[in-house]
């Protein structure tokens, strides 16, 4: 169970508030990602620290005064120890609201050091963040001693690495500091990560979804596009997200605001006719994706079928097949439309237009312009 308590940050300075006094010290080295949601330093802010009963140890929420959530730190005060040495890790690592790893700071005269206890240099510490923003790399599943190959033999230790896989390993740590690397980025994707995608999923509402998904970062927008749900209301604005985002030209992005939109916001006129209206600019794959999602709708609205007449002489053979497989399905089959259809009868690719004969003859029409119309088919085949 986690215990909340709140306190208050006014123009940077945290104000009555011993346990944070040591991130005031004038001297700080920090390294950092792209927030997921930009803030000015020096604007009032809210601090409210969790219990973290897991780790035994407090997580803090940066949050606006109008309580936006900004961004989660921690304090990590903990030894690093590998082949009987041991050093005292201080740093304060930071996490995005979507869990994404943003950074890390040293106050103070604290620094982080190699197996020699040799300081950082800055390009060392900038290879951690870079390593430290990476969750592909496998440090996860495995002890630190089997994924170097610990050997027996302490003469060929170099780094708590052997010669044979030295090489692979220098790869994936800060050379000279490997298992503080492995013990940094098993914090940072640890439990404690997906502590804040809980404390963050608790408090989405419609703005802060449409918030997350105008950040820089792609997986912040996938990790809000997946918490979108059929309880989530698509307000004006994030609507415009979502169809903005279904527009561009990053299919997965596109796939998934399209998996999005659920069936129960499909009961509404204005997002299917919005939904449709990027039909025409879309990449194909969209566009087929487009009319599989409007067959998820309770109905469809007759703007939608006004709108798609115009474009059923032009579609190739699959968007044709599809647009008709729309139409049974919310059975469709009005004269206008029928008309419309009648027309691609004279397509030159016989595919194209034996769709359009299929469906004419099972609806059954009787209009005489119809049936003249499938009359000249049926002597030209």
């Amino acid at each position: 169970m986690l215990k909340v308590n709140h306190f208050f940050i006014s123009g940077g300075l945290i104000l009555a508030l011993v346990i944070l006094s040591a991130f005031l010290k004038e001297k700080k080295l920090k390294f950092t990602q792209q927030p997921t949601i930009s803030w000015e330093s020096n604007s009032q802010q809210v601090v409210t620290a969790y219990h973290d009963t897991l780790n035994n140890d407090s997580l803090y929420l940066v949050s606006t005064i109008e309580g936006i959530p900004l961004h989660y730190f921690k304090k990590i005060i903990t030894e690093v120890c590998f082949d009987n040495e041991c050093r005292l890790l201080d740093i304060t690592v930071f996490w995005n609201i979507t869990g994404r790893y943003l950074g890390f700071e040293l106050v103070g005269d604290e620094f982080l050091s190699k197996h020699d206890h040799e300081p950082f240099v800055t390009s060392e510490y900038q290879r951690l963040n870079e390593l430290l923003a990476d969750p592909t790399l496998p440090l996860g599943d495995i002890s630190f001693e089997k994924l170097i190959q610990v050997p027996e033999n302490e003469e060929d230790l170099v780094d708590g690495v052997s010669g044979a896989t030295s090489v692979e390993v220098s790869k994936i740590v800060v050379k000279g500091a490997a298992y503080t690397t492995y013990t940094l980025w098993n914090i940072v994707y640890g439990s404690t990560k997906s502590l804040i995608e809980q404390l963050t999923e608790k408090q989405l509402t419609p703005d802060l979804i449409d918030l997350i998904l105008k950040s820089p970062d792609i997986s912040d927008k996938v990790w809000a596009l997946h918490r979108i749900d059929q309880s989530t209301a698509l307000n004006q604005k994030l609507t415009a997200s979502l169809l903005g985002i279904i527009s561009e030209s990053d299919f997965f992005l596109s796939y998934s605001a399209l998996n999005a939109i659920k069936a129960t916001h499909l009961n509404s006129d204005s997002l299917q006719t919005a939904l449709f209206s990027i039909y025409s600019g879309a990449e194909h794959s969209i566009k087929d994706m487009i009319v599989e999602k409007l067959m998820e709708a309770p109905f469809l609205n007759p703007e939608v079928v006004n709108a798609s007449r115009k474009l059923l002489i032009n579609l190739n053979g699959q968007q044709l097949k599809n647009f008709l497989k729309l139409y049974t399905n919310f059975q469709v089959n009005d004269l206008q439309t029928c008309l419309s259809i009648s027309e691609i009868l004279q397509n030159d690719n016989k595919y194209i237009a034996q769709q359009a004969y299929g469906f004419l003859l099972a609806h059954g029409i009787s209009d005489p312009v119809i049936q003249n119309r499938i009359k000249l088919y049926e002597r030209s085949k």
